[in-house]
């Protein structure tokens, strides 16, 4: 299974990126998850919760990191409008297609918990970002 077709994507946070933490960063490899509409566009529509809707930012930052790597980032949402803390947690998306869009249901666990050892287990690929602080992430 690629990454494209998987309907769940999780991946470590991090240190997050922005000012409120809340923009976390991809690789190519793992962008894929994300429907060609919404990197086209630059914004994927996100759910938190039932209440808690909106877009957010995706951009590619194209950065040279001792070697050529590309780098995209998507913000999400916000604590001040209704998110969580992100930084060092596992963040988890759920692909749902409404029509000809997607949404992407947004779950967060904190590192260990059993929820983030559900979707380790569940998953059909584990692997690491990369690097010294490399982040894990799989997806199913």
């Amino acid at each position: 299974m690629a990454i494209e077709e998987a309907t769940y994507f999780w991946i470590e946070a991090g240190d997050m990126q922005g000012g409120s933490r809340n923009q976390i960063e991809f690789t190519d490899e793992i962008v894929l998850f994300f429907d060609e509409k919404s990197r086209s566009a630059g914004q994927a529509f996100l759910a938190f919760n039932e209440k808690t809707k909106g877009y957010g930012a995706f951009s590619n930052r194209a950065q040279d990191y001792d070697q050529w790597v590309n780098k995209w980032r998507l913000s999400l949402i916000t604590k001040a409008k209704g998110g969580v803390e992100y930084a060092g947690r596992v963040i988890c998306f759920e692909k749902r297609k409404i029509g000809r869009s997607h949404v992407y249901v947004t779950s967060v666990a904190d590192i260990g918990s059993a929820e983030h050892i559900a979707w380790k287990s569940k998953s059909k690929h584990v692997g690491s970002t990369g690097g010294a602080d490399g982040r894990e992430y799989g997806y199913f």
